[in-house]
Parts: structure tokens; C-alpha cells; sequence
């Protein structure tokens, strides 16, 4: 998450994050041909796909289509007469939905008050869509900083009443730091919300839109896909230093003619190029990066998927298009940087799919299919705790002795030792995508790469740190460790949810001595994180995924 929050921050500023949460849905009574969306619980139940059901084999062509929408909120601009870059009330402003009063969109990522001044260029909604026999997935990479999981179920409900047959739906974000607040965290001042519920409903309906189109545009496609680096263009400001380098790209074409349908770029990078001064919404270097995957194919959407981003990957410290003798000539904060990270990346994906050892798999052997466990987890971040017991986190809590939702009742008595006690948890849920020999990694979070990677040998990435609070503390196994034996791992971070960061219990650090400072101050990492028994509940959760594939 963002490198400004602070722990008082953070809990007087999550007001209303999920206001539209009475419309998430609450065990909806699904057909019986699809699988329920929630159980009787308010859980997210299990699902596996080919096997169940609703979705029993997967045979047959890969049937692949994909479409974009806009999502940009309207930007209602002013004239700055003291050039304060804040909204005054006597300042004249454009009203554009005719309320009679300023409506300002706040710019989420880093600190309060950034109201958006223009619009440079859109945010978007956009969807692929994964069919094969009885299974059909719809994934969607929404230019968000985050969207919590009562906001995605949300999303699969509307999609559902829509009509459309996708056995599940998964959400991403880009983690964008330059689009609209969908948290609750960025509004106008600590502890006002930046979160606009009507936004959020005209969201959902642009994003079940992007997935009607690209159902409506399936046909059967064939997949190529191949891997490469881009160091140069990520770097990663907190200790240990650990990055995954890796840059996947694939790209879906038309088994009968040829044309590209779809290209996606799976890697992982802080889109924060414009930094903390940008006032012009943006989707920030993923904007460049999909334009130009989409001059080289121009009848293809373009998606761009997160992978790794704790510890912290950001373009913060590259060096931003170095000239003859290596200075940089565009500096963080620039839409020349941005640009720079964008199309560097871009051209990296295009050149490593165009090379002789790009893998290229036909329609009928891409074999589709997917996994899903929710997971409760509890927290001992005291700041996000008294979030939940004052109402400023209005997230559904769930109760760990008998795993059901809390009723609106209980909820409003939950007091803050029960759930730093954990008595009460939130619910998440962690997904496993198969394509042909890709192995997507869906996370709820911002994953420290150590969790991810392992040395060439096999071996953990995890620092014992002096100083550390829990240096004998198991080592949670590297998540792509878990992944099907003889597949290509891939991970998104921020998928179906925002957790935060996800910490290796070794490495956490909010006692003095501090592990990896000097000063007085830890790296912030842990304020931003459930706790430190996060990343070894998902890994638990993790491995039932996998071993209930039976292919590992």
C-alpha cells in the first residue's frame, strides 16, 4: 500500500471504504446450474473447475474474448484563484451533475486531500474472459488502487443478474495510485472518506459490461506466451532487497484467422511513477504500457495484472531515461517517467513474444481450469481494529468459532479485544488459475517477493534479521513452491482483494531494535498489514489449493 499512510492515518481515514456493502450480496440463491456465489454462512465456498457440478469438464477449444471500458469518474475542475491546489467555497467550479455543490474526486495513494484537478487520461475496466467445455472464467484488471472483497462479491452478483454464466469471476486491481479512491483511505481530510458509493455503483455496471462484451466476442483462440526481465525499470526501496523480476507476456489470437483477440503482461511494479504532487487523473506507466501492446496489435485488448509488489517494487530510484552518460532525464513524478516505465515494459513483453522461444500453445491443448478457498483472517493491528469496532471500516466480520457472518446486530457490539484477541475475523479468498502450462496465482494482497521466489537451489528467500520480533519464526513456504509440478508460476497481487502487506513472520518488525534501520523508525511495512501470522495462513490455504488439483 501506499508509502505515506501512517497507523493514525490509516484508522481515522478508512471512513465509509465500503459504503455500498448493503449491496454485496448475502447468500443469493444461485441457479442450479451455476455454483453459488456464497453459502448460508456469507462464505465464498470452494470451488473447483473442471470437477464440480456446474462446471465438470474442460474439453474442447479455448475460447477466449476480451473488451475495455471506461471507468473515469467525472472531474468536476475549478478555478484556483489563490492557487492553493485546494477547493475554496467561493471559488467558482464546474457543477457538472447539477447538485450545486463541488463534487471532488480524491486521488487515492499516498496522502489526503488530492483532489483530481483533470483528467490525462482514462481509467479502466478491462476483461478477459477464459472459456473451455463447461468452465467459464471472467478476469477483470480494474485501475484502482485497491477494491476490498465485499466490492468484488459485489461485482460477481451484478454479473450473475446480468446473465452471464461464468462459473467464477476474478478482480484485480493495478494498484494504481493516481485513480480514484475506492478505499475509503485518500478523501479531503484524515477521517473523511474519499470513497464515493455512486462511483462505485456506476463502477460495477462499466466493469459487468466489459465482461458482457468480451463473452459476446468469445471464440476459440490459440495462446502464446513467454518470459523476460525489464531490471532496469523496478527497483525495491525497503530491506531485504528482493525483487521478481520476471515479466510474463501472452498473447491470444484467433485460431482460424490469426488476429490477435487479447494481450496481458503479468508483472510486478507500484504504478507511482507520477508521485505524490500528480493532480491529473491517470492510470499512471500501465496507460503506456497497454497503448503500446496495443499499437503493435490494434484489434487486441491489452490487460496489465500486478505480480509482486511488497517489499517494496516501485519505479521510486530507477533511473528515468538515461542519456549518453547514464543521468536520468526524466525524474519520478513525471508523466515522461511514467511513460519511460510504460513502454519499456511494453517493449520487453513484444519483443519476448516475438522471439523463436516464445511457447505456443493450440486451441485445444490450452487446458483451462481454476481453484478457490476463502480464508478467515484475523488481525492484530490495532489501528485497523479500532477502524472496525467505530464503524469506519464498515467491512463484514465473521466469527472464527463457528466461521459465520455477523449479523448487523452483533457486528455494531463487537468490541476491539475481540478481534486483536482474534475472536473476529474478515473474510478473504485466494484463487488458482490453470492455462495450458501457465500457473496464475491469484493474492489478496501485496506479497513480499521472499513468499513468492526461492533461491536457485530450492531455498527460502526469508532474512532471520537481528532485531526482528519473531526471528525463530517458522518460514512460510515460497507460494510458487506450491504451484502444480512442470507449469510456468505467475502471480497477481491485489486480486479480489486489498490486504495490504503480506510479511514474512521472521521479518516483522515494530519492536525496537529495529532489524533494518538505523534511525529511530521502523520500515512502515507492518502498519500496513493485518499481522504477522497473515503470510502463513494464506500459505496454509494456499497448499489445499494445489493439492486439491491432484496435480502436484
Amino acid at each position: 500500500m501506499p508509502s505515506l499512510v501512517t497507523r493514525s492515518f490509516l484508522c481515522a481515514a478508512l471512513a465509509a471504504a465500503l459504503a455500498a456493502c448493503s449491496d454485496a450480496p448475502a447468500a443469493p440463491k444461485a441457479a442450479p446450474s451455476m455454483a453459488p456465489i456464497l453459502d448460508e454462512q456469507g462464505r465464498v465456498p470452494p470451488l473447483s473447475c473442471p470437477g464440480a457440478a456446474w462446471c465438470a469438464t474442460a474439453t474442447g477449444e479455448l475460447r477466449v474474448g476480451a473488451a475495455k471500458v471506461a471507468i473515469t469518474p467525472a472531474v468536476e475542475t475549478w478555478t484556483d484563484t489563490d492557487g492553493n491546489g485546494v477547493h475554496n467555497d467561493d471559488e467558482p467550479f464546474d457543477d457538472l451533475n447539477g447538485n450545486g455543490q463541488w463534487d471532488g474526486v480524491w486521488l487515492a495513494g499516498f496522502g489526503n486531500a488530492r483532489a483530481a484537478t483533470s483528467v490525462h487520461d482514462d481509467v479502466w475496466a478491462r476483461a478477459l474472459v477464459l472459456e473451455q467445455g463447461d468452465v467459464s472464467i471472467g478476469l477483470l484488471a480494474l485501475d484502482l488502487v485497491g477494491f476490498f472483497h465485499d466490492d468484488v462479491l459485489a461485482i460477481r452478483q451484478a454479473a450473475r443478474d446480468a446473465g452471464l454464466p461464468f462459473d467464477h469471476v476474478v478482480v484485480a486491481t493495478t494498484h494504481n495510485h493516481q485513480g480514484p479512491d475506492t478505499m475509503g483511505i485518500w478523501g479531503p481530510a484524515t477521517g473523511i472518506s474519499g470513497y464515493d458509493a455512486a462511483y462505485v455503483q456506476r463502477l460495477r455496471e462499466r466493469a459487468v459490461q466489459a465482461l458482457k462484451e468480451a463473452h459476446a466476442a468469445a471464440r476459440p483462440a490459440t495462446l502464446r506466451f513467454a518470459r523476460t526481465e525489464a531490471p532496469e525499470l523496478v527497483n525495491d526501496t525497503r530491506l531485504p532487497k528482493v525483487i521478481d523480476q520476471a515479466l510474463t507476456a501472452v498473447l491470444f489470437r484467433d485460431a482460424q484467422d490469426n488476429e490477435a483477440i487479447a494481450s496481458a503482461v503479468f508483472w510486478g511494479n507500484h504504478p507511482e511513477a507520477l508521485g505524490s504532487n500528480n493532480s491529473e487523473l491517470t492510470s499512471d506507466f500501465p496507460h503506456y504500457l497497454r497503448d503500446e501492446l496495443e499499437q503493435a496489435h490494434p484489434d487486441a485488448v491489452a490487460l496489465y495484472f500486478n505480480g509482486s509488489l511488497g517489499g517494496l517494487s516501485t519505479t521510486i530510484g530507477i533511473v528515468g531515461c538515461p542519456d549518453g552518460t547514464g543521468e536520468q532525464t526524466c525524474p519520478q513524478g513525471t508523466f515522461e517517467r511514467a511513460e519511460y516505465v510504460g513502454r519499456g515494459a511494453a517493449s520487453r513483453a513484444l519483443s519476448a513474444l516475438a522471439a523463436s522461444d516464445a511457447v505456443e500453445v493450440g486451441s485445444g491443448a490450452a487446458a483451462l481450469g481454476f481453484e478457490r478457498r476463502s480464508r478467515l483472517l484475523t488481525t492484530t493491528n490495532g489501528a485497523l481494529a479500532l477502524a472496525f469496532t467505530l464503524g469506519l471500516l464498515p467491512r463484514n466480520l465473521f466469527s472464527v468459532e463457528t466461521g459465520a457472518q455477523l449479523s448487523a446486530e452483533e457486528q455494531a457490539v463487537v468490541g476491539l479485544g475481540e478481534i486483536v484477541g482474534g475472536n473476529v475475523a474478515l473474510q478473504t479468498e485466494l484463487n488458482l488459475l490453470r492455462l495450458g502450462p501457465l500457473a496464475i496465482a491469484m493474492v489478496p494482497g501485496e506479497l513480499y517477493p521472499e513468499l513468492w521466489l526461492t533461491l536457485p537451489d530450492g531455498q527460502s528467500l526469508i532474512e532471520r534479521p537481528e532485531g526482528a520480533d519473531f526471528p525463530d519464526a517458522p518460514k512460510e513456504p515460497a507460494l510458487s513452491s506450491l504451484l502444480p509440478a512442470g507449469t510456468v508460476s505467475v502471480i497477481v497481487n491485489n486480486a479480489n482483494d486489498a490486504l495490504g502487506y503480506i510479511i514474512p513472520k521472521a521479518q516483522w518488525d515494530q519492536v525496537k531494535p529495529y532489524a533494518y534501520v538505523t534511525g529511530n523508525d521502523p520500515q512502515y511495512g507492518e502498519v500496513n498489514s493485518l499481522g504477522p501470522d497473515t503470510a502463513a495462513a494464506l500459505a496454509e490455504t494456499f497448499s489445499s489449493l494445489t493439492l486439491a488439483s491432484g496435480a502436484r
